[in-house]
């Protein structure tokens, strides 16, 4: 799954974390430093399990009870993010094979 930032969403780094705001809604949050580095991901990788494989690295090491925690922990926060529109999840695109050249 592809994840991208709602164009709808200003937001800015600060000595907290990182504030949102959702210019549709209204909503407003500020995201603690983990929850900052998953934001921070999202916007760089932009794939789901690419966002938890990397936190799950970086907490977790090779500790798989950890691992899952972590796993369900970030899935639940990115879940929530798309909920609110913050973020928005589309299923990534194929990519088309080369024709073959006779």
């Amino acid at each position: 799954m592809s994840l991208h930032i709602s164009d709808a969403v200003i937001w800015q780094e600060t000595t907290d974390g990182i504030s949102l705001y959702h210019s549709e809604s209204g909503d407003f949050r500020t995201l603690n430093s983990t929850a900052a580095q998953i934001w921070a991901l999202v916007e760089s990788d932009g794939d789901r399990e690419t966002v938890i494989r990397n936190l799950s690295l970086l907490f977790a090491g090779h500790n798989a009870a950890m691992t899952a925690r972590i796993r369900a922990e970030v899935d639940a926060f990115i879940s929530n993010m798309v909920e609110a529109g913050l973020i928005q999840e589309t299923q990534a695109e194929a990519r088309s094979e080369p024709a073959a050249r006779s």
